[in-house]
């Protein structure tokens, strides 16, 4: 009861049960603290999401960039051993042969010591002298992993002899390559058929 001014007695307003279940059921403002911890948690989240990110972009990209890499690396070591092993000069074979051995391993270097002597011999009696130069190439296969690769490719060898006006002539040919400590070498050495490159 509240008391007004002419002194008569009026009834305090009730308040219903509707408007106490309504003010029950509406939910309480957020504290502050409440509201930090929220968006330290959401800033966290987006955090860890971004770096996770930046991980795996990382990661395939480095993948990406050895595996180019390894490609361009096998594509010019390929190159210019083909040319060298093609590559002659009959003033100076010992050294051609040794430069031959240099840019082999495994099966073909075998191959090139145990024939050395007799393809010294036929050079010498031929006076012949070749130069070879790559016109085209590729890599075929690459396996980064394993360190081997496959090359495949187009040289144009111009020949002179001693008593013969000078040659062109035209090879494809498929060599097998291995990285090695001293990087990229061939493994084989095989002409390719007509038709087999396409």
């Amino acid at each position: 009861m509240t008391t007004e001014a002419d002194g008569q007695e009026t009834a305090a307003p009730a308040h219903s049960d509707t408007d106490a279940d309504e003010e029950a059921a509406r939910p309480a403002a957020p504290t502050a603290s409440g509201g930090v911890w929220l968006a330290a948690l959401l800033a966290a989240a987006l955090l860890f999401c971004a770096f996770s990110g930046w991980l795996y972009w990382t990661a395939y990209s480095d993948d990406d960039l050895a595996y180019s890499r390894a490609r361009d690396e096998a594509l010019a070591a390929g190159r210019a051993h083909l040319a060298t092993l093609n590559s002659i000069d009959a003033a100076h074979i010992p050294a051609g042969l040794r430069e031959w051995r240099a840019t082999a391993t495994g099966p073909l270097s075998d191959e090139l010591r145990r024939t050395e002597k007799k393809s010294a011999k036929a050079l010498r009696e031929r006076g012949s002298s070749a130069r070879a130069k790559v016109t085209d190439a590729a890599l075929t296969s690459l396996d980064d992993t394993a360190g081997t690769a496959t090359l495949i490719a187009t040289l144009r060898i111009e020949t002179t002899t001693r008593a013969g006006a000078p040659a062109t002539d035209r090879k494809r040919m498929e060599a097998g390559l291995e990285r090695t400590d001293d990087g990229w070498k061939l493994t084989s050495l095989a002409p390719v058929p007509v038709g087999k490159e396409g």
